[in-house]
């Protein structure tokens, strides 16, 4: 028997990121982390990096990371996924807006790795639904990886699902990854778990088997000091011994394992969706809760915006140098505007709550906003959009309203909390 070990890291940055802050991340993770590996030679990494970081390499100098990069994937350790560039959730903006953010990421992936080719994608936050697996199959990809709770019949290990259109389907093993995430598994227990995990299986003993692991790449360096020392390259070091275990790319798991003939279709879900939240219908509740204020308000101006930019994308946007001046600076706003930040960060209840980090995301939309109103005016169009731009202005007071009244009740609760414990 065969244990087939398929890990996957994610490396992304918001477009708006504190250039001190990106450069500690760089200096604690992603050098260190990338350095680790051109010491190994039984490698083998799935990577997701947005292309927004790789444009943050260059802007910022840091292009000596990207070169570290670059010669892991020549190196045939580390093979790179399609994702959307700026880290939208997919299921929640309009499909030509998901797709021109493939677009924007696989410019940039042929540009800095010559021989990329479509292969495995890597929806933002793992974010799918069935919309998004049939437009990623239609745009030429191979498979995607989602989040194990997106399977929602028999867990594959010695086969592989595909949907209707033939997009094969992987699932990340979410205990197990969470558990290298959050620091609560060392190399030789998780070398030991790779054995151990399969033990239950009936009828099984001499299959092979394959598991996927799939977390932040910040993981390492970053949010554990120094650990992809102390984790990962004791695992690589560890498995290096063992003859039952092969580290392989995801895009190679069909080499080695049958596609099952069954066709389904992944449950709509992301890596932070709860077992509760699927039972609640609640698939992205990070980024669009039903109970969640600032989640509702940030749609309703989304709402309008998309029917804006709709607006102007049916002019002819050449015929005046404002017009078309004033729609691009809507467009780059708008495109760096929709990651998916500003909603991961107005979840209170969940532990995520920073006022500012909300509004940077926010900022950009009204920028964009505000542009794409003037190409209208521009145009002589203006009425066409100012009901749109109006509510995004009325829906935009009341998001601040929302972020000042909720910060006050924590601030009251933090007290009283610790009112509480003094007593």
């Amino acid at each position: 028997m065969t244990i087939y070990w398929a890990p996957m890291l994610h490396a992304y940055q918001p477009p708006y990121q504190d250039v001190g802050v990106l450069r500690k991340i760089n200096k604690e993770c992603y050098k260190p982390l990338f350095s680790m590996l051109e010491e190994h030679e039984n490698i083998k990494i799935s990577l997701n990096i947005n292309s927004n970081l790789i444009e943050m390499f260059h802007e910022f100098d840091l292009e000596d990371t990207l070169e570290l990069l670059k010669n892991l994937v020549s190196d045939d350790k580390i093979e790179i996924l399609g994702t959307a560039k700026f880290h939208p959730i997919l299921p929640l903006i309009p499909e030509k807006e998901a797709q021109n953010q493939i677009r924007l990421n696989e410019e940039i992936n042929r540009l800095e790795f010559q021989k990329w080719e479509r292969k495995g994608f890597f929806p933002p936050e793992m974010s799918i639904n069935s919309k998004v697996a049939k437009f990623i199959r239609q745009l030429g990809y191979k498979w995607v990886i989602m989040s194990g709770i997106a399977c929602p019949i028999k867990w594959p290990y010695d086969f592989i699902y595909s949907s209707p259109n033939g997009l094969q389907l992987f699932f990340r093993d979410d205990i197990l990854s969470n558990k290298i995430s959050f620091n609560n598994i060392n190399a030789k227990e998780f070398v030991k778990d790779l054995y151990e995990i399969f033990k239950d299986k009936k009828g099984t003993k001499d299959k092979d088997k394959y598991i996927i692991t799939a977390m932040d790449s910040e993981t390492f360096g970053h949010h554990i000091k120094k650990y992809e020392r102390t984790f990962l390259s004791k695992v690589f070091e560890l498995i290096n011994s063992q003859k039952e275990i092969k580290i392989v790319f995801i895009s190679d798991l069909d080499r080695y394992f049958p596609i099952h003939k069954e066709k389904i279709v992944p449950r709509d879900s992301s890596w932070s969706t709860t077992h509760e939240d699927i039972k609640a219908h609640i698939p992205f509740p990070l980024w669009d809760h039903p109970d969640n204020s600032i989640h509702k308000l940030y749609w309703k101006i989304m709402r309008s915006l998309n029917n804006i930019m709709t607006l102007l994308e049916n002019l002819d946007l050449t015929q005046d140098w404002e017009v078309e001046n004033y729609y691009n600076t809507a467009r780059w706003f708008y495109d760096k505007g929709i990651c998916s930040d500003s909603t991961w960060w107005a979840n209170p209840i969940r532990g995520a709550w920073s006022p500012n980090l909300i509004y940077k995301g926010i900022e950009f939309l009204m920028r964009s906003a505000l542009n794409a109103q003037l190409a209208l005016v521009h145009a002589n169009q203006s009425d066409l959009g100012e009901g749109y731009f109006d509510s995004i202005s009325f829906y935009h007071n009341l998001l601040l309203m929302e972020i000042y009244s909720i910060t006050k009740k924590k601030i009251k609760e933090s007290i009283r909390l610790k009112s509480k414990d003094l007593s």
